[in-house]
């Protein structure tokens, strides 16, 4: 039996930082482009650039905080998916599903990840002190 265990402690290890990986990548790479946007975009700051950069910040946090704390990072980071894809159906022109996927999508993801590692880690420690 113990080695069953063994093997589900390291699948939700995988899942840990299979989560922390993408979520770092993702969320670095949308701070990449906002900051980039901010400096070398010549359009006026408006309403939509200003929700941008709240989204931004917000996915940024999220995975920090999903990084220490899996149940309230995840739950935050699935939140904010669905904010943002959201936003992206209002405010996309055309394509609006191709935004959606690309602009909530991961972090669904990535949320559910943490989730789901932060159930597994839960279960294994309550059966552990049984």
């Amino acid at each position: 039996m113990a080695n069953v265990d063994h093997i589900g402690d390291r699948a939700t290890r995988w899942m840990r930082w299979i989560a922390r990986g993408i979520g770092s990548f993702i969320a670095a790479s949308w701070w990449f482009v906002g900051i980039a946007g901010a400096l070398y975009e010549r359009e006026p700051w408006t309403l939509e650039s200003a929700i941008m950069a709240g989204f931004v910040i917000t996915s940024g946090l999220g995975v920090l905080i999903a990084w220490r704390r899996e149940g309230i990072g995840g739950a935050i980071l699935v939140i904010y998916a669905v904010m943002f894809s959201t936003f992206a159906y209002f405010s996309a022109g055309r394509n609006k599903g191709f935004a959606m996927l690309v602009s909530g999508g991961p972090f669904l993801l990535i949320g559910i990840l943490f989730l789901a590692t932060w159930r597994r880690s839960r279960q294994r420690s309550v059966s552990s002190k049984q």
